[in-house]
Protein backbone atom coordinates (compact mmCIF):
# COMPACT_ATOMS: atom_id res chain seq x y z
CA UNK A 1 0.00 0.00 0.00
CA UNK A 2 1.59 3.27 -1.15
CA UNK A 3 1.69 5.77 1.31
CA UNK A 4 0.98 9.44 0.82
CA UNK A 5 1.19 13.24 2.87
CA UNK A 6 -0.61 16.10 1.74
CA UNK A 7 0.20 19.38 3.39
CA UNK A 8 -2.67 21.32 3.58
CA UNK A 9 -5.14 18.74 3.59
CA UNK A 10 -8.67 20.68 4.48
CA UNK A 11 -8.73 22.83 1.23
CA UNK A 12 -10.86 22.16 -2.12
CA UNK A 13 -7.80 20.25 -3.32
CA UNK A 14 -6.62 18.23 -0.45
CA UNK A 15 -10.61 16.91 -0.31
CA UNK A 16 -10.13 15.44 -3.73
CA UNK A 17 -6.57 14.66 -3.99
CA UNK A 18 -7.49 12.69 -0.71
CA UNK A 19 -10.03 10.97 -2.52
CA UNK A 20 -8.07 10.13 -5.82
CA UNK A 21 -5.26 8.32 -3.89
CA UNK A 22 -7.78 6.73 -1.32
CA UNK A 23 -9.41 4.90 -4.42
CA UNK A 24 -5.80 4.18 -5.48
CA UNK A 25 -5.92 2.43 -2.51
CA UNK A 26 -3.05 4.69 -0.99
CA UNK A 27 -2.38 5.06 3.06
CA UNK A 28 -3.58 8.79 3.94
CA UNK A 29 -1.86 11.38 6.33
CA UNK A 30 -2.33 14.91 5.96
CA UNK A 31 -1.97 18.66 8.17
CA UNK A 32 -3.77 21.16 8.06
CA UNK A 33 -3.19 24.25 10.30
CA UNK A 34 -7.01 24.07 12.12
CA UNK A 35 -7.97 20.23 12.28
CA UNK A 36 -10.30 20.35 13.98
CA UNK A 37 -12.38 21.82 11.43
CA UNK A 38 -11.90 19.82 8.82
CA UNK A 39 -14.84 18.22 6.86
CA UNK A 40 -15.91 14.69 8.63
CA UNK A 41 -15.74 13.64 4.75
CA UNK A 42 -12.00 14.54 4.57
CA UNK A 43 -11.42 12.92 7.88
CA UNK A 44 -12.60 9.42 6.69
CA UNK A 45 -10.16 9.26 4.05
CA UNK A 46 -6.99 9.62 5.97
CA UNK A 47 -5.58 7.23 8.56
CA UNK A 48 -4.73 10.38 10.60
CA UNK A 49 -4.85 14.44 10.23
CA UNK A 50 -2.35 15.78 12.07
CA UNK A 51 -2.19 19.80 13.55
CA UNK A 52 0.70 21.65 11.89
CA UNK A 53 1.02 25.31 11.72
CA UNK A 54 4.06 25.69 8.91
CA UNK A 55 5.01 29.52 10.11
CA UNK A 56 6.68 27.18 13.18
CA UNK A 57 9.64 25.65 12.60
CA UNK A 58 10.35 22.06 11.82
CA UNK A 59 6.63 20.98 12.80
CA UNK A 60 6.47 19.97 9.32
CA UNK A 61 9.43 18.29 9.24
CA UNK A 62 8.54 15.99 12.21
CA UNK A 63 5.42 15.18 10.32
CA UNK A 64 7.56 14.06 7.13
CA UNK A 65 9.51 11.95 9.39
CA UNK A 66 7.19 9.91 11.42
CA UNK A 67 4.97 9.64 8.14
CA UNK A 68 7.94 8.45 6.04
CA UNK A 69 5.70 8.68 3.06
CA UNK A 70 6.72 8.06 -0.43
CA UNK A 71 4.77 11.02 -2.12
CA UNK A 72 4.15 14.21 -0.59
CA UNK A 73 1.81 16.84 -1.85
CA UNK A 74 2.58 20.40 -0.77
CA UNK A 75 -0.90 21.83 -1.31
CA UNK A 76 -0.90 24.66 1.35
CA UNK A 77 -0.62 28.78 0.19
CA UNK A 78 -0.66 31.88 1.93
CA UNK A 79 -2.93 34.15 -0.64
CA UNK A 80 -5.88 35.88 -1.15
CA UNK A 81 -8.71 35.97 -3.65
CA UNK A 82 -8.27 38.79 -6.59
CA UNK A 83 -11.38 40.14 -5.77
CA UNK A 84 -9.95 40.92 -1.77
CA UNK A 85 -8.78 44.27 -1.49
CA UNK A 86 -5.60 43.67 0.95
CA UNK A 87 -2.26 45.36 2.70
CA UNK A 88 -0.11 42.48 0.79
CA UNK A 89 3.41 43.57 2.89
CA UNK A 90 1.33 43.42 6.06
CA UNK A 91 1.34 39.53 5.48
CA UNK A 92 5.00 39.12 3.90
CA UNK A 93 6.34 36.97 6.80
CA UNK A 94 3.34 34.63 6.03
CA UNK A 95 3.83 34.62 2.42
CA UNK A 96 7.47 33.92 2.45
CA UNK A 97 7.17 30.82 5.90
CA UNK A 98 3.94 28.95 4.09
CA UNK A 99 5.04 29.25 0.30
CA UNK A 100 9.60 29.20 0.96
CA UNK A 101 10.58 28.17 3.81
CA UNK A 102 8.54 25.17 4.92
CA UNK A 103 9.31 23.90 1.34
CA UNK A 104 12.73 23.81 1.73
CA UNK A 105 11.81 22.51 4.97
CA UNK A 106 10.20 19.04 3.28
CA UNK A 107 12.31 19.06 0.45
CA UNK A 108 16.05 18.56 3.08
CA UNK A 109 14.23 16.61 5.05
CA UNK A 110 13.48 14.13 1.47
CA UNK A 111 17.01 14.65 0.58
CA UNK A 112 18.24 13.80 3.53
CA UNK A 113 15.97 10.73 4.81
CA UNK A 114 13.73 9.55 2.20
CA UNK A 115 16.11 10.10 -1.14
CA UNK A 116 13.44 7.61 -3.03
CA UNK A 117 9.82 9.70 -2.44
CA UNK A 118 8.43 12.33 -4.58
CA UNK A 119 7.89 15.48 -3.82
CA UNK A 120 4.81 17.72 -5.50
CA UNK A 121 4.66 21.24 -5.20
CA UNK A 122 1.29 23.57 -5.96
CA UNK A 123 2.57 26.48 -7.79
CA UNK A 124 0.66 29.01 -10.01
CA UNK A 125 0.23 31.41 -12.84
CA UNK A 126 0.56 34.19 -11.10
CA UNK A 127 4.24 33.30 -11.37
CA UNK A 128 4.36 35.23 -14.89
CA UNK A 129 3.50 38.27 -12.91
CA UNK A 130 1.67 40.42 -16.29
CA UNK A 131 2.55 37.84 -19.20
CA UNK A 132 3.79 38.88 -22.37
CA UNK A 133 2.51 36.48 -24.65
CA UNK A 134 -0.68 34.22 -24.22
CA UNK A 135 -0.91 31.54 -23.67
CA UNK A 136 1.47 30.47 -20.89
CA UNK A 137 4.32 27.78 -21.13
CA UNK A 138 6.43 26.12 -19.16
CA UNK A 139 9.34 27.99 -20.69
CA UNK A 140 7.46 31.63 -20.56
CA UNK A 141 9.35 34.13 -18.36
CA UNK A 142 8.21 34.42 -15.13
CA UNK A 143 8.09 38.12 -14.33
CA UNK A 144 5.58 37.99 -10.79
CA UNK A 145 4.15 41.08 -9.45
CA UNK A 146 2.20 40.17 -6.47
CA UNK A 147 4.28 38.81 -2.74
CA UNK A 148 2.35 35.46 -3.60
CA UNK A 149 3.64 35.23 -7.19
CA UNK A 150 7.28 36.23 -5.76
CA UNK A 151 7.65 33.58 -3.20
CA UNK A 152 5.05 30.83 -5.22
CA UNK A 153 8.19 31.59 -8.24
CA UNK A 154 10.58 30.84 -5.31
CA UNK A 155 9.03 27.42 -4.42
CA UNK A 156 9.39 26.43 -7.89
CA UNK A 157 12.96 27.10 -7.89
CA UNK A 158 13.38 25.35 -4.65
CA UNK A 159 12.32 22.11 -6.48
CA UNK A 160 14.39 22.66 -9.19
CA UNK A 161 17.34 22.88 -6.86
CA UNK A 162 16.83 19.71 -4.95
CA UNK A 163 15.79 18.12 -8.55
CA UNK A 164 19.01 19.26 -10.51
CA UNK A 165 21.45 19.32 -7.49
CA UNK A 166 20.39 16.83 -4.75
CA UNK A 167 18.41 14.26 -7.37
CA UNK A 168 15.38 14.67 -5.66
CA UNK A 169 12.08 13.49 -7.72
CA UNK A 170 10.60 16.76 -7.29
CA UNK A 171 8.00 18.31 -9.65
CA UNK A 172 5.75 21.19 -9.71
CA UNK A 173 2.28 21.79 -11.10
CA UNK A 174 2.14 25.35 -12.35
CA UNK A 175 -1.90 25.55 -11.80
CA UNK A 176 -4.61 28.04 -13.38
CA UNK A 177 -8.03 28.68 -11.64
CA UNK A 178 -9.54 25.47 -10.80
CA UNK A 179 -13.35 25.21 -9.12
CA UNK A 180 -15.51 23.11 -7.34
CA UNK A 181 -18.15 22.76 -5.34
CA UNK A 182 -15.98 23.09 -2.09
CA UNK A 183 -14.73 26.10 -3.29
CA UNK A 184 -14.88 28.61 -0.38
CA UNK A 185 -16.68 31.91 -0.20
CA UNK A 186 -13.51 34.16 -0.09
CA UNK A 187 -13.39 33.26 -3.90
CA UNK A 188 -15.94 35.50 -6.34
CA UNK A 189 -16.80 32.44 -8.04
CA UNK A 190 -18.35 30.87 -5.20
CA UNK A 191 -20.13 34.29 -4.36
CA UNK A 192 -21.66 34.08 -7.74
CA UNK A 193 -22.95 30.56 -7.12
CA UNK A 194 -24.38 31.11 -3.82
CA UNK A 195 -25.45 34.42 -5.51
CA UNK A 196 -27.37 32.53 -7.91
CA UNK A 197 -29.04 30.32 -5.95
CA UNK A 198 -29.94 32.43 -3.12
CA UNK A 199 -32.11 34.89 -6.06
CA UNK A 200 -33.57 31.61 -7.31
CA UNK A 201 -34.90 31.22 -3.97
CA UNK A 202 -36.87 34.64 -4.02
CA UNK A 203 -33.95 35.89 -1.43
CA UNK A 204 -32.58 37.95 -4.57
CA UNK A 205 -28.79 38.58 -3.81
CA UNK A 206 -26.89 41.49 -6.17
CA UNK A 207 -23.15 40.77 -6.34
CA UNK A 208 -21.21 43.70 -7.38
CA UNK A 209 -17.95 42.38 -9.30
CA UNK A 210 -14.26 43.94 -9.57
CA UNK A 211 -14.04 43.26 -13.32
CA UNK A 212 -16.90 41.19 -15.05
CA UNK A 213 -14.65 41.27 -17.92
CA UNK A 214 -12.05 39.41 -16.72
CA UNK A 215 -10.73 36.93 -18.64
CA UNK A 216 -9.83 33.75 -16.72
CA UNK A 217 -8.38 30.08 -17.87
CA UNK A 218 -11.18 28.07 -15.37
CA UNK A 219 -11.04 23.92 -15.19
CA UNK A 220 -12.36 21.72 -12.75
CA UNK A 221 -10.57 20.58 -9.24
CA UNK A 222 -11.20 16.95 -9.75
CA UNK A 223 -9.44 17.07 -13.12
CA UNK A 224 -6.78 18.99 -11.44
CA UNK A 225 -5.42 16.74 -8.76
CA UNK A 226 -5.61 13.79 -11.17
CA UNK A 227 -3.13 15.74 -12.79
CA UNK A 228 -0.88 16.32 -9.65
CA UNK A 229 -1.28 12.61 -9.39
CA UNK A 230 -0.18 11.65 -12.50
CA UNK A 231 3.06 14.31 -12.07
CA UNK A 232 4.40 11.95 -9.49
CA UNK A 233 4.36 8.87 -11.34
CA UNK A 234 6.37 9.96 -14.34
CA UNK A 235 9.81 8.64 -14.33
CA UNK A 236 11.47 11.38 -13.46
CA UNK A 237 10.42 14.95 -11.86
CA UNK A 238 9.37 17.68 -14.47
CA UNK A 239 7.80 21.04 -13.85
CA UNK A 240 4.07 21.13 -15.70
CA UNK A 241 1.55 23.74 -16.65
CA UNK A 242 -1.85 22.58 -15.71
CA UNK A 243 -4.90 24.22 -17.37
CA UNK A 244 -7.72 24.31 -20.13
CA UNK A 245 -5.94 26.44 -22.76
CA UNK A 246 -9.31 28.32 -22.58
CA UNK A 247 -10.22 31.50 -21.47
CA UNK A 248 -14.06 32.85 -20.19
CA UNK A 249 -14.98 35.95 -18.80
CA UNK A 250 -16.45 36.52 -15.16
CA UNK A 251 -19.16 37.99 -16.78
CA UNK A 252 -19.60 34.26 -18.82
CA UNK A 253 -19.23 33.05 -15.35
CA UNK A 254 -22.18 34.68 -13.82
CA UNK A 255 -24.19 34.02 -16.63
CA UNK A 256 -24.15 30.64 -16.69
CA UNK A 257 -24.22 30.59 -13.12
CA UNK A 258 -27.44 32.50 -13.37
CA UNK A 259 -28.89 30.82 -16.79
CA UNK A 260 -28.85 27.60 -15.59
CA UNK A 261 -31.37 28.13 -13.02
CA UNK A 262 -33.57 30.31 -15.41
CA UNK A 263 -32.09 34.07 -14.29
CA UNK A 264 -30.60 36.34 -16.31
CA UNK A 265 -27.22 37.46 -14.78
CA UNK A 266 -27.70 41.19 -15.72
CA UNK A 267 -30.45 41.79 -13.20
CA UNK A 268 -28.67 40.41 -10.25
CA UNK A 269 -24.39 41.34 -11.27
CA UNK A 270 -22.65 44.68 -11.11
CA UNK A 271 -19.91 46.80 -11.37
CA UNK A 272 -17.25 47.60 -8.57
CA UNK A 273 -15.58 50.41 -10.29
CA UNK A 274 -14.54 51.63 -14.06
CA UNK A 275 -11.88 49.23 -15.67
CA UNK A 276 -8.28 50.08 -15.27
CA UNK A 277 -5.47 50.00 -18.12
CA UNK A 278 -4.62 46.49 -15.92
CA UNK A 279 -7.87 44.78 -17.75
CA UNK A 280 -6.24 45.10 -20.80
CA UNK A 281 -3.70 42.92 -20.54
CA UNK A 282 -2.75 39.39 -21.88
CA UNK A 283 -4.53 37.07 -19.34
CA UNK A 284 -3.35 33.75 -17.60
CA UNK A 285 -4.23 31.42 -20.29
CA UNK A 286 -1.87 28.10 -20.02
CA UNK A 287 -0.67 26.15 -22.75
CA UNK A 288 -0.75 22.32 -21.24
CA UNK A 289 0.58 20.48 -24.44
CA UNK A 290 3.76 19.11 -22.36
CA UNK A 291 1.75 17.26 -19.54
CA UNK A 292 -0.86 15.99 -22.06
CA UNK A 293 2.01 14.91 -23.96
CA UNK A 294 3.85 13.34 -21.12
CA UNK A 295 0.69 11.70 -18.68
CA UNK A 296 -1.35 11.48 -21.25
CA UNK A 297 -4.10 14.28 -18.94
CA UNK A 298 -6.48 16.70 -20.01
CA UNK A 299 -9.48 18.13 -18.40
CA UNK A 300 -12.82 15.90 -18.06
CA UNK A 301 -15.14 18.06 -17.18
CA UNK A 302 -16.65 21.01 -19.17
CA UNK A 303 -16.42 24.91 -18.07
CA UNK A 304 -20.73 24.54 -18.10
CA UNK A 305 -20.89 21.35 -16.14
CA UNK A 306 -18.25 22.83 -13.66
CA UNK A 307 -20.28 26.26 -13.26
CA UNK A 308 -23.78 24.08 -13.03
CA UNK A 309 -21.75 21.86 -10.26
CA UNK A 310 -21.02 24.72 -8.01
CA UNK A 311 -24.80 26.05 -8.41
CA UNK A 312 -26.28 23.73 -7.67
CA UNK A 313 -24.07 22.54 -4.58
CA UNK A 314 -25.11 26.46 -3.26
CA UNK A 315 -28.41 25.52 -3.97
CA UNK A 316 -29.02 22.33 -1.89
CA UNK A 317 -27.12 23.64 0.51
CA UNK A 318 -29.14 27.02 0.82
CA UNK A 319 -32.39 25.18 0.61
Amino acid sequence: MPRALIIGATGQDGYYLSKLLADHGYELYGTSRFPDKADPALRDLLKELFPVDLTAAHQVTQIVQWCLPEEVYYLAAHHFSSEDIVNESSHWPSFLTVNVLSVRDVLQTLSDSLPESRFFYAASAHIFGIPTVCPQTELTPARPNTLYGITKNAGMNLCRYYRDMHGLHASTGILYNHESPRRGLNFVTARIARAAAFSSLEKSQTLDLLNPEAIVDWGAAEDYVRAMWLILQQTKGDDFIVSTGIGHTVREFSELAFGCLGLRAEKFIGQKQEGTPDDLRLPYIGDSAKISETCRWKPLTSFEDMVKNMVMHQLVSLR
